[in-house]
Parts: structure tokens; sequence; C-alpha cells
């Protein structure tokens, strides 16, 4: 038999004959005296008992290798995104008819693979694997998912089939992926041919839906927010409508139009002043017209941050240039920012004016490459003093900057500094840490960490940097593709004050993108305003500090927080268990604990919740007592993006079965499937080569066997009187 050792046979051989002569040295002589035929029987007990205890010591395994024939298996993947049932060809009947004939139609498919397995799936805004077959499963399609993404549903079942048999893939869906990327790449490799099978129609349905909403993030009390509306309609032309703002079920502002001719899409503006501080949410509602495909993409909610007045920002510049004009304009267009603009024109002389003479009320300092080559250096201490005292300062480098003036001045105040200073400049690509994603003034990007590297260069100062003790690198610079530890963009809290540096020149460039980067363009001027927003907001001094990414979240958007915990010394706490409570509308409750990250951080992803505001509290445990509490409040907004488009895409689907070697059908023509699967080459089955190994020390039947030798062996020692 073939089977293995953990150590030399040879070895194995020695102690087993080791054994035999141990054994026969023991019953070569025997007190009393007894016949050679015991003494024989007595030295075969003891020696098997060695032999087996020696052969299990020596890890013993049989191994043998076979060869069998496994039937090919037929995957069936069902969409049960929420667009599915009302676009299934039953219009005219109820929601809970138009589930149960698609569930009708779909259910035969289950015993269509001949001679081989059918397994099924059921996706949205994940995959799961159905484990009824085949009559039960259908009940169980719930087509509620929020999202669809085709490319992790065909993904999901080639890694759940990898060791398996996989002949083909019979997907049903309407074809409107809206996460996720192109599922065409992914049938362009795909081992096994799908066969499409279109839900829904295909032709245009009456129907008008919101589009889009353009509103400001952030506002302030008693100061007028524009809201831009765009809406689409479909064989709706001609139709009047009304668009309404609302906000608890109160409307705010409204407006009529008539909608074009044919299928297009109209724009209207809607204006609404905010009266309260704190987490807003407004809807916005285009009125029903009758025969529409569905009106649940008829209105589409958005949260604002309303806060109570402006801050007051100083922008301090060190001479006119492009990155001046950028800051000045992002600042000035912000609804939460007031801005006053110094630019230096010569020492102790500004464009704008007089320098004030005292700095009460200013929330944040913005040093615009300052100080220059011109700046005074009374002026320049007395900044300085005034970040010393507990002024939020954002310095951002210039090519006018005076890098000696800035060391010797703000060095001490900045979380990075100067340490031996050169004139010249390279163009740097900016790369965020990987650890600094989730930090507000990088929100903006999302889940798309390398979108920054698509910008255009910054020029960075080939000085050597020496960053603070307590600060945080954000981001690094990147030279031609090299990621370097040169500090790009860096922050530091200490106490209740917050400053940050972008150590780069030019983001002026990040606003006037061409055509390719346009979806990139809101980079930089959301980074601007975060970063001012970042340094004036006071660090919180509390021991636990929880709060959400971002006040707002869309709709199916999973909501994650971030938090960090405290001793009574504010040292980083890293064994707490942080439950969070989050009450959400109906008296909705929902439990979390977060993931500890190290270093006094945590996390979670509380997943996607239902529309509404909500209110959270966070506690933070150690050893049995109470380190402290946190609490806030975000918003969830309605999800529309499955009824934004009320047509199946049949080319998509198409194109998914002729790509990877299969073919479109329709639910009539299910009846074909048998046929075309007997047709396929890959729906074969196939040979497989089976290992199977045997570890004899798990076989329990040796240890009772070496325990009955030995007991045998004692038990006729001690009736022949042996000693």
């Amino acid at each position: 038999m073939p089977i293995t050792f953990g150590v030399s046979p040879l070895l194995l051989i020695v102690c087993v004959l080791g054994a035999a002569g141990l054994t026969w040295w023991t019953y070569r002589r025997t007190t009393p005296s007894v016949s050679a035929t015991l003494r024989w029987t007595l030295g075969g007990l003891r020696f098997a008992a060695f032999a087996l205890i020696l052969f299990l010591l020596f890890e013993p395994v049989h191994r043998r290798i076979f060869e069998r024939q496994e039937a090919p298996r037929l995957a069936v993947v069902i969409d049960e995104s929420s667009s599915i049932p009302f676009l299934s060809d039953a219009p005219d009947t109820s929601l809970a008819a138009r589930l149960d004939l698609l569930r009708r139609r779909i259910a035969p498919a289950a015993g269509l693979a001949p001679e081989g397995e059918t397994v099924v799936y059921a996706f949205g805004d994940g995959v799961r694997r159905l484990a009824a077959l085949p009559a039960a499963w259908p009940d169980s399609l719930g087509f509620t998912g929020a999202r669809t993404d085709i490319a992790r549903a065909l993904e999901y079942v080639l890694e759940d089939q990898d060791e398996g048999n996989l002949g083909a893939v019979l997907l049903l869906s309407d074809g409107r992926y809206n996460t996720g990327r192109n599922p065409v790449y992914v049938a362009d490799r795909y081992k096994a041919p799908i066969f499409s099978i279109v839900l829904g129609d295909t032709t245009e349905s009456r129907d008008v839906q919101v589009e889009s909403v353009v509103a400001n993030e952030i506002a302030v009390t008693g100061v007028e927010q524009p809201v831009r509306v765009y809406l689409r309609a479909e064989a709706l032309g001609g139709a009047p409508v009304q668009v309404q703002l609302l906000q608890a079920g109160r409307v705010l502002a409204a407006e009529r139009l008539t909608l074009p001719e044919g299928s297009g899409g109209a724009a209207v503006n809607l204006r609404y002043t905010p009266q309260q501080e704190g987490l807003a949410q407004y809807t916005v509602a285009v009125s029903r017209l009758a025969g529409e495909a569905t009106y649940r993409n008829n209105q589409e909610t958005f949260s604002v941050d309303v806060l109570r007045r402006k801050k007051r920002v100083l922008v301090v510049a060190a001479a006119p240039d492009p990155d001046v004009a950028a800051i000045r304009q992002i600042l000035t267009a912000s609804s939460d920012t007031e801005i006053q603009t110094f630019t230096q024109k010569a020492p102790g002389e500004f464009y704008e004016g007089s320098f004030p003479a005292s700095l009460t009320g200013v929330e944040a300092i913005v040093l615009a490459g300052y100080p220059g080559k011109e700046a005074d250096p009374a002026l320049a201490a007395r900044l300085a003093e005034a970040a010393r005292r507990g002024a939020p300062l954002f310095f951002l480098l210039s090519t006018r900057t005076d890098l000696e003036m800035l060391g010797r001045f703000f060095g001490d105040v900045l979380p990075a500094a100067p340490e031996v200073a050169r004139p010249g400049f390279v163009e740097v690509s900016f790369d965020p840490s990987a650890s600094a994603a989730s930090h507000p003034i990088l929100a903006v990007s999302g889940d798309q960490p390398d979108a920054w590297k698509r910008l255009p260069p910054l020029l960075y100062n080939e000085s050597r940097w020496r960053t603070a003790p307590d600060a945080r690198v954000l981001a690094t610079a990147e030279l031609r593709g090299v990621r370097l530890a040169d500090p790009l963009l860096v922050v530091r809290t200490r106490g209740a004050v917050r400053s940050a540096a972008l150590l780069g020149a030019g983001a002026y460039r990040w606003r006037n993108l061409p055509q390719d980067l346009a979806a990139y363009s809101n980079f930089w001027p959301d980074l601007l305003s975060s970063a001012v927003r970042w340094v004036a907001t006071p660090e919180d001094n509390k021991p636990v500090r929880v709060r959400p990414i971002r006040p707002a979240f869309q709709g199916g958007e999973a909501v994650r927080f971030t938090g960090q915990v405290f001793d009574e010394s504010m040292n980083p706490v890293e064994n707490a268990s942080v439950g969070v409570e989050v009450a959400g509308p109906a008296g909705r409750r929902f439990t979390f604990v977060m993931d500890p990250l190290g270093a006094g951080r945590y996390a979670l992803d509380a997943g996607a919740l239902p529309e509404g505001s909500y209110r959270y509290l966070a506690r933070a445990l150690a050893s049995g007592d109470t380190l402290g509490t946190a609490g806030g409040v975000f918003s969830v907004g309605a999800l529309t993006l499955e009824y934004k488009d009320t047509r199946a895409d049949a080319a998509l689907m198409r194109a998914l079965a002729l790509r990877s070697g299969g073919r479109m059908l329709s639910l009539d023509s299910l009846d074909r499937l048998p046929e075309l699967l007997a047709a396929a080459p890959a729906f074969a089955p196939r040979n497989i080569e089976v290992e199977q190994e045997v570890d004899y020390r798990r076989m329990y039947g040796f240890l009772p066997l070496i325990i009955g030798l030995l007991t045998l062996e004692w038990f006729f020692r001690k009736r022949s009187g042996m000693i």
C-alpha cells in the first residue's frame, strides 16, 4: 500500500528490530520458569504492542489517488433587485401578482440541467446561494435589492464553484447594473457559457422622474439657498407637472412647467431659506401622472447641514497668483464661510488696504503662500503668536513662499516645517495615505483613492520637511510612479487646536480640468473647503469621539463611523468595547459594536440603512467601567438608482451571452435550454483526479488494540505468577 511516514522508514525498521530484541531479552529467562509456548505468546503480545506504538509515532499516512467523473452543473443566477417586479410583463396587475408570475416562470429552470446538478443564486446588493431545490427557492426571492451588481454576481458563482464542474450559467436579469464594473468584461473571460434571459420590457415606458438634485451640502440659517432639479420624461411630452421642495411634508417652494415633447430632460430652479440649525432633510417631488411605469422615481431626498452662522476666515497671501485667485473664489462661494483676504503688495502694504489691528473673531487663518519675500517680519510674528494662542492655521505652499521666514516664524505652529530649505520645485502626484481614506478632509473621493493621481501634478519644493511628532500625514508625494516618504498634506491636533499644511503649489489647475477629467473638478474645492472647515472646528476633548464619516449618506450607501477612545490622561485606549446604538424613523433601533484598529482608533460599517434621519449614541467600556459617551445625528436619503431607467437592457444581456459562448433566450423559450446545454462543449462531464488521504494516528481503533495487547500480557503473567 502507498504509505508514507513523517520520518525515514529505515529508522522505523531499526526501531522495530530494537523492540524485538528487547522483547527477546526480557523473556529469555523468567521467574518462575514457564513453558516456551507461554514465553513466545507473552513476547508476541508485547512486541505487537511496541510495534504498533512505533508505527503510529512515525506518522503513517495512506494516500490513494483515483479518478471519478463529475457531472456538469447549471448555475441559475436571478436578479432580485427592487427594479425587477415593476419591469415584469404584467404591468396592469398588482405587485404581488407580478412577483408570483415571475416566480412561477423562473421555477422550472431548477430542473433543466440534464444528468447534472442545479445551483441557484440570487443577487441585488450582494449575492447569496439559495438552499432549497427545486420547488422552495422561488418563495425566498425578495426583490428588494437596492442596487444591482451583475459583475459581482458572475464572479461570485465562479468563486463558489471553483472546485466544481461549472458547465453553464442561466442569468435572469433586466440588464440594468448600477454598481460595480461593466459585466461584459467579466463575460469575456468567463469559463462557462452564459445563457441570458431578459426580464422586463425593452420598449420605452411612460415615465417622469427626478434625475438629479444639485444643492449645497452646508447652509447657514437665514441665508437663501438655491436648489436645481433635473427632470427626465419618456413618452410624456407636453404634460404639465409641478415640482415641489418639501421638508417634513411642508411645501417650501414649488414650480410648474410643461414637459418637453417626446423624451428629454428639463431643469427647474427652486429656493428655500433654512431657519433652524442642525441636519435637515429635504425632498424634491414631481407630480404623478397617469400611466407611469413607476412612481418610485418621482422624488429624491437630500440632506443639508445647517449652521447657525458663517465662519470668519482670514486669508493672507504672499503675492497675487492663480492659486490665491482660486482659493478666494472657492471660499467666497462657500455658504458657511465669510472670508477677508489680504494680498501682500510691499512690506507693510496690501492690495486690499490696511491689515486689521485686531484678529478678534477670526476662526481660522489661511496662509496662501505667506510669508513671501515682501512679508513684514512684525506681522508674521503677530500671526504666529495668534496661532500659538489657539487660532487654527492652514498653510498652502506657493512658489512665492519665503521658506527661511516660514521656518523662523511658523516652524513650531505648523504640522510640518522646512528643515533644510532649497529653492527648487519638482512635479509630483498627490498620493493619499491608506490610513487617511476616512479623514474628513479626503472624504471627497469616497472609495476612489487612485482618483487623486489622475489630477494634474503639484509643484513640490525640494526642501527637507520636518513633521511635528504629533502630526499626521494624510498624503505623500509620488514622483514618476515612485511613492516617496515626503509629506504633501499634513494635519495636527494639539489640545483643542487644529492646523494643516498643503506642501504643494499649483492646485488651481485642479479647477481647470480637461473633459476626460471633468468628474474630478470638485476635488480641489471640496478639499479646500473641508480643510478650512476641519481646522476651524475645535477638537473635541471628550475621551470618546465617535462620528459618521459624513453627515448625510445616499440611499443604499454603507453608513460608516470612525471613533477614538482615550483615558483620563488622554492616552489612547486599545481594548475598549465601543457600542453604538442608532435610533431611526418610526422608533426603529439598531445596535452595533465598533471594530478596534489599534492606537485607540475604532471603525464601524453599519451597512445600508433605510431612508430617514437618525440619532446615534456611542458608549465605550473598559474592564466594566464606562469611559464616556458620544452622540450626534446623520441622515440617509432615498435610493432611486433602481428606478432611474425603466427599460430592460437587452443589448447588454445579449453581449454577455455572445461573449461567453452562450445564447440569449426569452422566458417562453426556456424549454430549449436542455438542447442548447447538450450542444455546449463546456457542459460535459469531466474526469477529476481525487486524492484520498488516511492518517492512521486519527484511527481510534489502534488505541484499544494496544491497550488490549498489553492487558492480555499482564493477565497471563499474573496468572503464571511471574514477576
